[in-house]
């Protein structure tokens, strides 16, 4: 007997239409930032993608630092003091302008704000964007609620990401395979291409078929480009894009198995170098677990080797080496710029919402803590090994992260 599938929807365009604006947003899930000035709004209660014309903006030089820390209040400000849920946050690509969706009040309302580094902040007025969209074919319809609270339909779009002329489109539909990937050409049109693929979630020993992808990015090795999935709970996927043709029938490779009892948040791919080599990596944010480092250098080695098709037990984790990075609590990342992420957070410590930047080397914020160093008392006087690899550090943690008084003399 055949084994289920996955289906996966190529969906270049899914009917495309001017028709549908943007002022007709009735929920957002996930942003995209796209070509140009495009930003792509997902909306589950229609069923659509919306592109929207974001006016030009000035190119922002890398070094900018966001340090917000009652991330709440300011966006409540702008839904007229409303309780606000953050749904997603991207980035516009070289300008450190910030876009966070939210849903707000007891109808849960979107609305789409513009933060920017000096704590500013301006609701996106909808109505008056420009805009085009497409009809994602073969969504959910199912009245549904898992837990007897969150619709089916809200998994519409768990997660969303442009590369190359393309949107990955990662989700639920109504097929008996339900976990949906949809790849949608811009500027939309109404080509279709469908293939299927099935995966093995080895923590559950089950050939997955319904859950959704709900963090994915990309990652290049030998010549070639794939798409890395995670699911919940915490299976590593790892697809050829070569392999996504119309009408195949594939298995999304699993590569590694990272732990039960979590929710994938975000992921994205991003490149660091040191002593003058480049290595490339994936950031995998978790809702239930602090984040994972994944080198690609360990992608690219599960090529010579199957996918994982034997139980891992229960606890262990398997596949590829990972590394943890402390960041708990955060709840959407994206790439800044070269020297750092931002991330939106639920700092944990303290009970706030949070959009700082993090550097991408550490990995952390200094003033999230206090140890040693941060006592008035304390002194890197005469200490060589603090004054060569650890003052460096944190002085320019210190200036990042708005306290540049702060830093200690050397000597």
């Amino acid at each position: 007997m055949r084994l289920r599938t996955i289906t996966i929807a190529l969906a270049c365009g899914l009917g495309a239409s001017l028709n549908a604006a943007a002022a007709d947003v009735k929920s957002i899930s996930r942003l995209a930032a796209g070509p140009g000035n495009v930003l792509f709004v997902a909306d589950w209660k229609a069923a659509r993608v919306h592109a929207i014309s974001l006016p030009a903006a000035q190119q922002q030089p890398a070094g900018t630092a966001f340090n917000i820390l009652d991330l709440e209040s300011l966006l409540s400000a702008q839904v007229g003091g409303a309780k606000v849920r953050v749904e997603d946050m991207v980035v516009r690509p070289g300008t450190a302008q910030v876009y966070v969706a939210v849903s707000y009040g007891a109808a849960k309302t979107p609305a789409l704000i513009l933060v920017t580094s000096d704590k500013k902040a301006r609701r996106v007025d909808l109505k008056a964007a420009a805009s085009t969209s497409v009809a994602l074919r073969d969504a959910p319809t199912s009245d549904y609620s898992f837990w007897k609270e969150t619709p089916e339909r809200s998994f519409t779009v768990t997660d969303m990401k442009w590369r190359e002329g393309e949107l990955f489109v990662a989700g639920l539909s109504n097929q008996d395979f339900a976990s949906t990937l949809r790849r949608v050409k811009y500027p939309f049109d109404a080509k279709q291409s469908i293939t299927s693929v099935e995966i093995y979630h080895a923590g559950h020993n089950l050939i997955e078929t319904r859950a959704p992808i709900r963090a994915m990015s990309f990652a290049s090795w030998g010549g070639k480009s794939y798409l890395v999935a995670a699911y919940t709970c915490t299976p590593l996927v790892t697809i050829p894009l070569d392999d996504l043709k119309d009408g195949a029938h594939i298995r999304g490779k699993t590569v590694a198995e990272l732990g039960y009892g979590n929710t994938p948040a975000d992921m994205v791919s991003y490149s660091r170098t040191e002593q003058g080599k480049t290595e490339d990596f994936l950031l995998l944010a978790n809702f239930d677990r602090v984040s994972n480092v994944i080198p690609v250098s360990q992608l690219e080695a599960t090529g010579s080797r199957p996918g994982m098709d034997k139980q891992v037990p229960f606890g262990q984790l398997a596949g590829v080496e990972v590394m943890q990075a402390p960041l708990a609590g955060t709840l959407r990342l994206d790439n800044l710029d070269d020297k750092s992420f931002v991330v939106v957070r639920r700092r944990l410590e303290k009970d706030a919402l949070q959009l700082v930047s993090i550097g991408k080397e550490l990995s952390f914020r200094l003033t999230d803590h206090v140890s040693e160093y941060a006592f008035a008392e304390y002194s890197f006087k005469g200490d060589n090994f603090q004054l060569q690899n650890i003052k460096p550090r944190q002085d320019m943690l210190l200036k990042d992260e708005g306290f540049p008084d702060l830093i200690k003399a050397s000597e």
